[in-house]
């Protein structure tokens, strides 16, 4: 009989996993990096939506798992790819804020991180000339925190 998984097991292998992406990256390996940080995306995902003490914790590192596997693909030519993994972590942060389902503490940091991910996403976007579609991308985000959290919207959508 398998025995269940444990959060801390996905922790360690969360960490496992992107040692293995890192020392690619710095190989010069980017196929392999982008796809052993992709793992790490799937690692945390289901997460995401578990109650559990870590959850803080795995939110931040699906984020930087997300970031990790675009900055691979880009480098390693995978455009789409690597906008995929920048709006995945920027409106899987977005569906969390929008469930409104925890603290006021959890949802400062989650807001923080949201922040970070819409730079990241639209320097991504504008650099490769997608003005509308960055300008669509800030529209639903203000949308969605203007709805949740009215009282944050000008802390996280202005550079």
């Amino acid at each position: 009989m398998a025995s269940k998984q444990t959060i801390q097991d996905v922790l360690n292998k969360w960490e496992y996993y992107t040692l293995q992406a890192d020392a690619c990256y710095h190989r010069g390996e980017y196929k392999e990096a982008s796809r052993r940080f992709s793992r790490t995306v799937e690692l945390l995902e289901p997460w995401l939506e578990k109650e559990h003490k870590q959850l803080w914790k795995v939110v931040r590192l699906f984020v930087i798992s997300c970031h990790n596997s675009a900055h691979a693909s880009s480098k390693f030519g995978r455009h789409k790819e690597a906008e995929y993994y920048y709006s995945h972590a920027h409106f899987r942060l977005l569906s969390l804020i929008a469930a409104k389902q925890h603290s006021g503490n959890f949802m400062e940091k989650t807001l923080i991180e949201l922040r970070a991910t819409f730079l990241q996403l639209t320097d991504y976007l504008l650099g490769k000339n997608k003005q509308a579609l960055a300008a669509s991308i800030k529209e639903e985000s203000v949308r969605v925190v203007r709805v949740c959290y009215l009282n944050h919207l000008d802390d996280v959508f202005t550079a």
